[in-house]
């Protein structure tokens, strides 16, 4: 076994939280693996781990040797598939992280024309609502919606969706900024602003103090609110697309809409993995033209 596996055992034990684990994966006995990890580590100078009988935890130079050990993988794996050849098929299991809504209404739909194209792939959607660490989730590309806060990663830009006013066809039909500050509103946890809703024609801006009786931290519960005449949402154009094409919501003073909330791709490694580049030259092109 040489170096690169011994840092591929360290990421995997790292991830899974077990030594045996990410023996299995790899082919690995139990004390070859301890042994290698033991060897990695009087290599290194430092403990990486700190081992229990339940429990296994990283030292601070575990964490710090961590994000070292990831890059090297990945530029180590990104110089394989250059040496064997650009035009070979990306191929393996790709872990992408989203948001609920934004992978049921923006990824999961694409996915049947991406698999035909790239049979060699499989994909892992890690869907939670919850901001995903890249790097603890060992995600090889991350979907984040918003303002970005972590420098650890690499990001691309992608585009921005618009914020729309909704409500049920039945509901409520406010025709100006003003008449929201008296109506039933519903209030998406998930925005920055809560409920003081910045509005922008194009021309203007104004910020209307909303009531938000009802308040849920789901995009796609606050749709279910909407649809059942509660009040009116602001919500990214990509979630209530599907309501409004069904007839379940209407969009209302459509002249009028909230701030563009931001879409970027991110990963952790230095240079994007082939496999993560086919499915984001995939899935790019498509975001802002399936909402």
């Amino acid at each position: 076994m040489d170096r690169l596996d011994a840092y591929r055992l360290f990421v995997r034990a790292a991830d899974t939280g077990a030594i045996s684990r990410a023996a299995r994966e790899m082919g690995l006995g139990q004390p070859a693996a301890s042994r290698l990890l033991d060897a990695l580590e009087a290599r290194l100078g430092a403990r990486l781990f700190t081992r229990t009988t339940r429990r296994l935890a990283l030292t601070d130079a575990g964490r710090l040797a961590l994000d070292r050990a990831r890059a090297l993988l990945a530029e180590a794996d990104d110089l394989e598939a250059a040496v064997k050849g650009l035009d070979r098929a990306p191929a393996g299991l790709l872990r992408v992280a989203a948001s609920v809504a934004f992978g049921r209404a923006q990824l999961i739909p694409h996915v049947g024309a991406f698999l035909d194209a790239h049979p060699q792939m499989r994909l892992d959607f890690v869907l939670k609502d919850e901001r995903v660490d890249p790097v603890a989730e060992a995600v090889d590309l991350t979907f984040r919606l918003g303002a970005l806060e972590d420098s650890r990663l690499t990001a691309r830009r992608l585009g921005a969706y618009e914020r729309w006013l909704v409500a049920a066809p039945a509901g409520p039909a406010p025709l100006k900024p003003d008449d929201l500050r008296d109506g039933p509103t519903l209030d998406f946890a998930g925005i920055a602003f809560g409920r003081r809703w910045p509005l922008s024609d194009g021309r203007r801006t104004v910020e209307v103090e909303v009531r938000g009786e009802t308040r849920a931290s789901s995009g796609e519960a606050v749709v279910d609110l909407a649809v059942q005449g509660l009040g009116v949402a602001m919500l990214p154009s990509f979630v209530v697309a599907a309501p409004i094409t069904e007839g379940r919501l209407v969009r209302v003073m459509s002249e009028w809409s909230g701030p563009p909330l931001e879409i970027h791709a991110l990963w952790a490694a230095r240079e994007l993995p082939r496999k993560a580049r086919a499915f984001l030259d995939f899935i790019a092109p498509r975001l802002l033209t399936s909402h």
